[in-house]
């Protein structure tokens, strides 16, 4: 497994999937569009939602980008990559917010993408990779760095059951 074979399974997604948490201390999953800035994904997301909600009130995240049930081979063994990633917002004031969204009207229906950013409740949001690990398939389990690069292959002790 390669830091690019890495990169190109992400590059197949627009969306991703994340793991956020209440301000209850309840787990929420949700998804959002995205777009990548170098090793950060950034998304733009309502504050009235209960993932933007979330975001403002706890940093931590787990990101989740899964192969589509339709293509995979063996559903117990489905290409994935978690990220556990901290987060912050961008203010509209702040230079890099326009480079992003930038990004966003180039990915997106511009137009939308536009409206969005009219919106009060509408918030920049920077998720940066901490840590992850990404699985091809059955013993093919690998953690990543802070950059998504890979660094070892996760070992288990696998028994099987008579």
């Amino acid at each position: 497994m390669t830091t690019i074979e890495v990169e190109s399974f992400l590059e197949t997604f627009q969306t991703l999937v994340m793991a956020s948490i209440t301000p209850e201390g309840e787990p929420h999953a949700s998804t959002a569009p995205y777009v990548r800035v170098k090793n950060d994904f950034y998304i733009l997301i309502s504050t009235v939602a209960q993932h933007g909600c979330n975001l403002l009130v706890n940093p931590n995240v787990s990101l989740l980008f899964v192969e589509d049930e339709s293509q995979c081979v063996q559903p117990f063994a489905r290409k994935r990559v978690t990220i556990e990633a901290t987060v912050s917002e961008i203010n509209r004031e702040d230079l890099h917010y326009l480079v992003v969204i930038d990004r966003f009207h180039a990915h997106f229906d511009s137009q939308l993408v536009g409206s969005l950013t009219q919106m009060g409740d509408f918030h920049l949001f920077k998720l940066s990779p901490q840590k992850g690990s990404v699985v091809m398939g059955f013993g093919k389990a690998y953690r990543l760095d802070h950059n998504l690069e890979v660094m070892s292959q996760i070992m288990g002790q696998h028994q099987q059951k008579r």
